[in-house]
């Protein structure tokens, strides 16, 4: 199992999408939200993914396809 722990910058137009709803309905990745900051314009989360490495690596490109920015929170990747 991996945890990864991310920055995701939405843009305006994606911030009412339920993207992370479908992350968690098309990838085995657990989402655990630590903070979030969603405004009319831009919203950013930062949160860890938790799962299989490729489907952690599955549901980043599936972000990125959607146009949000993901970044990783430095130090922060565990595997067990």
């Amino acid at each position: 199992m991996t945890s990864m722990k991310l920055k995701l910058i939405y843009p305006e137009e994606k911030i009412k999408e339920p993207l992370l709803s479908k992350v968690c309905k098309n990838f085995n990745v657990d989402i655990n939200i630590r903070k979030a900051n969603v405004q009319e314009k831009i919203g950013w989360l930062e949160l860890e993914f938790i799962g299989s490495e490729e489907e952690i690596e599955k549901a980043i490109q599936f972000l990125v396809d959607n146009n949000v920015e993901v970044l990783p929170i430095e130090g922060q990747v565990f595997i067990e």
